[in-house]
């Protein structure tokens, strides 16, 4: 993946790393585990990692978009979607410490395959 300029108007990743507070990164983990079943209802989850060597307290997944319009009109529907918003985001945000953004392409020579299973 590169980052920078919009390239085009095509599919693009959206990489999202939160940094959890230190007593907080079980608890994180549950929740998403429990709940990322509402997340990925709306766009595809490419991949979720959390560190235990290195920056600690980390997490970083991958959301792909086919256009900046789908990543609009899935940031609506999930600020709409009462169940996410209720069971995850107001129990998680006391978690978080900060939250970085950062949106990427794909290299020209690169292909983005799935793991060849989950927790790969």
């Amino acid at each position: 993946l590169a980052t920078g300029p919009r390239q085009n108007n095509g599919i693009f990743y959206e990489i999202r790393t939160y940094d959890i507070k230190p007593s907080k990164m079980k608890e994180f983990v549950e929740m998403v585990n429990k709940y990322c079943h509402l997340r990925t209802a709306h766009s595809e989850l490419v991949g979720f990692w959390s560190a235990e060597l290195g920056a600690m307290n980390k997490v970083v997944h991958v959301w792909k978009y086919d256009n900046f319009a789908h990543r609009t009109a899935v940031r609506h529907a999930l600020a709409n979607d009462k169940d996410w918003q209720g069971k995850f985001i107001s129990p998680v945000l006391p978690l978080i410490e900060k939250q970085h953004n950062e949106v990427a392409y794909l290299v020209p020579w690169c292909q983005l395959g799935k793991p060849p299973r989950e927790g790969g």
